[in-house]
């Protein structure tokens, strides 16, 4: 399935990249989910990490394409922004936020569906898993590979990845339900811990990433037995 969203000011637009992704695919056998908005500002109040594609038109009146991108790119890093547009220069400026292409109006389906093939590949080459999760009135999409773990206090739960810490008010078993079929094992009942990151056991602690982290007695033969059974998959 491709996620998409239409950003255009234009209904005779937003209804012809409607249908061209409805056409694409049916041709394709590709489930199309389309969310359609009708500024810039529309999408980006409460945005959320969760789509695959975003059709993006330059200029509209209010909130405009680039700087609807800049926000966007705030809170999502991996999400393709194709720009809709009908003056080429405009190409420049999207590099700034990583725009993969452009469409040029007026469109024409042969063209869209060869960017469209691009975007595809894209999906398919891309094996990272993300997750999505809310804390506040932040919205982040976090590549699996780069969680290290995950430990609760209370009623909080601390997301620690590569590059931040990211707190939200939660359970260890919301996280369970996310992680644990992602290579993810409980070593004791605070921590869920990635194990493509664990560096190695000693005694009763795990070494995973700069940390070290207890392992309960009760928890401690599951874990091993998963630490290995991770490291003969690899």
């Amino acid at each position: 399935m491709i996620r998409a969203a239409i950003v255009e000011d234009d209904e005779r637009y937003r209804e012809q990249i409607h249908g061209f992704l409805k056409r694409y695919g049916e041709s394709r056998n590709i489930l199309m989910e389309i969310t359609e908005y009708g500024d810039g500002a529309a999408i980006v109040e409460n945005y959320s990490p969760c789509q695959d594609v975003i059709f993006l038109d330059v200029e509209m009146p209010g909130m405009d394409g680039m700087k609807a991108a800049h926000r966007i790119r705030e809170k999502d890093a991996q999400v393709v922004i194709v720009f809709v547009t009908g003056v080429a220069r405009y190409a420049v400026k999207g590099y700034e936020v990583g725009a993969l292409d452009f469409i040029l109006k007026p469109m024409k389906y042969e063209s869209f569906a060869q960017k469209m093939n691009r975007i595809v590949r894209m999906a398919d080459h891309s094996s990272e898993k993300n997750i999505v999760i809310s804390s506040g009135n932040d919205v982040y999409r976090i590549p699996v590979s780069h969680l290290v773990y995950v430990e609760v206090i209370r009623h909080q739960v601390i997301y620690h990845t590569e590059e931040q810490e990211i707190r939200v008010r939660s359970s260890l078993k919301e996280a369970e339900n996310l992680l644990l079929e992602n290579g993810f094992e409980k070593c004791n009942s605070c921590y869920l811990v990635n194990l493509r990151h664990v560096r190695g056991i000693q005694d009763n602690s795990v070494l995973v990433g700069e940390e070290r982290l207890q392992i309960s007695r009760a928890k401690k033969k599951a874990f091993i037995q998963a630490v290995t059974a991770y490291i003969g998959e690899q």
